[in-house]
């Protein structure tokens, strides 16, 4: 049986009575976009900062490639191949498109402070970065002061800046939110083609999107799996129907 690349048993944590992941059991496999849904309060923030190692779990692990690294620190977790987006951009606005990127490339090499230093000698750093803007298609823009970026280019940057700590699975929480139709299809174009050479991990609340690119999603209502598969079976059940999608939406017209 092959080794999931990502994984939780029984995994959870409560703030005092508070239960926000509650006994989670989750498989994430290379070439595969898992994406967690449900309502807000489900505990999907709470589950990518136990991933990711923001927090530590109450009970419970997190496995990588079989290996337990439960409670490992975020630090720890990076240097894994483990990388993580949030909800807000994480960007130097005032940098360039390029020199966002090989702040994230250095730092994956070594102190990312070094500015000052013979190309010749960095040329792994700028290989790494040019190669994290050319997945992103945003080597036209490597030049451009982030702030001069529309919003859904600073999103696909912030994905690039990932990309350039070379991860193998990449947790993304909404990258879609607060872009436009032209702008949502140019990160759901970039997560497709992401997916054939890593593990992901998606939040997002466009449930169009979701059902278009994910391969398997697992369902979350109060810190809860409330069911996991693939999108036909979620789409045809009718306790997400109930719990989450509302009676309202047709879950048999999402693509």
């Amino acid at each position: 049986m092959t080794t999931p690349l990502l994984a939780t048993c029984d995994l959870s944590i409560n703030f005092g009575g508070l239960l926000a992941v509650h006994n989670l059991n989750l498989e994430v496999a290379m070439s595969q976009v898992h994406a967690i849904i449900g309502p807000n309060g489900a505990g999907k923030t709470s589950l990518f900062n136990l991933l990711s190692g923001d927090l530590k779990p109450t009970h419970g692990q997190v496995f990588h490639r079989g290996e337990d690294i439960t409670g490992f620190p975020p630090y720890r977790v990076s240097a894994r191949g483990i990388g993580r987006s949030y909800q807000i951009t994480n960007i130097f606005l005032e940098f360039t498109c390029r020199q966002n990127c090989w702040l994230a490339a250095r730092a994956r090499r070594g102190s990312a402070m070094r500015f000052v230093m013979p190309a010749e000698i960095d040329k792994d750093t700028a290989e790494g970065t040019d190669k994290a803007l050319a997945m992103t298609n945003l080597t036209d823009l490597a030049n451009m002061p982030a702030q001069a970026m529309s919003y859904g280019e600073q999103r696909q940057l912030e994905i690039a800046m990932l990309l350039a700590l070379e991860p193998e699975v990449l947790l993304l929480d909404e990258p879609l939110a607060g872009l436009g139709g032209n702008e949502s299809q140019a990160v759901i174009d970039l997560i497709r083609r992401l997916a054939f050479d890593h593990g992901i991990v998606l939040i997002e609340h466009d449930m169009d999107a979701v059902f278009a690119i994910a391969d398997r999603l697992t369902v979350m209502v109060n810190g809860e799996m409330l069911e996991s598969g693939t999108p036909e079976m979620i789409r045809a059940s009718e306790n997400v129907r109930q719990a989450y999608l509302g009676d309202e939406l047709d879950l048999e017209t999402r693509a």
